[in-house]
């Protein structure tokens, strides 16, 4: 991953495929976490680099924000630093993709609002 615009365009990308393919049987966080879980960036160590790498470079606070859950969910160094770099990496895919899907139930829900709105004017009309 070159650039903060290809991690963004990548979550939104999973988000809009989670979004699309959304069943009841399978919770939200649930299906993110699966979808993170097996994404290139996670499970390649190169790309796993790569991002942790990229972020480091363009936004730091979410490197330090997915950093501070590695070790809040328990995983500490162990002497892998690959290893150690691809949870890092699921902790970023894992935001990101969990941001873009809330920014697009937020547009989907303003548009149900919007709809509504625009039916009960012409009702009224």
């Amino acid at each position: 991953m070159k650039n903060y615009k290809e991690y963004i365009d990548y979550c939104q990308s999973l988000a809009e495929d989670i979004n699309d393919s959304y069943s009841d049987d399978i919770e939200v966080s649930d299906r993110i976490h699966e979808i993170a879980d097996g994404c290139q960036y996670v499970i390649y160590y190169a790309k796993a680099w790569d991002l942790v790498n990229m972020m480091r470079e363009y936004n730091c606070e979410l490197l330090d924000e997915a950093v501070e859950e590695v070790q809040g969910n328990g995983f500490e160094f162990q002497g892998d630093i690959h290893a150690h770099m691809t949870w890092i990496a699921f902790f970023l895919i894992r935001n990101g993709i969990h941001s873009a899907y809330q920014h697009i139930e937020s547009e989907e829900e303003e548009e149900s609002i919007l709809g509504q709105h625009a039916y009960v004017h012409n009702y009224n009309g």
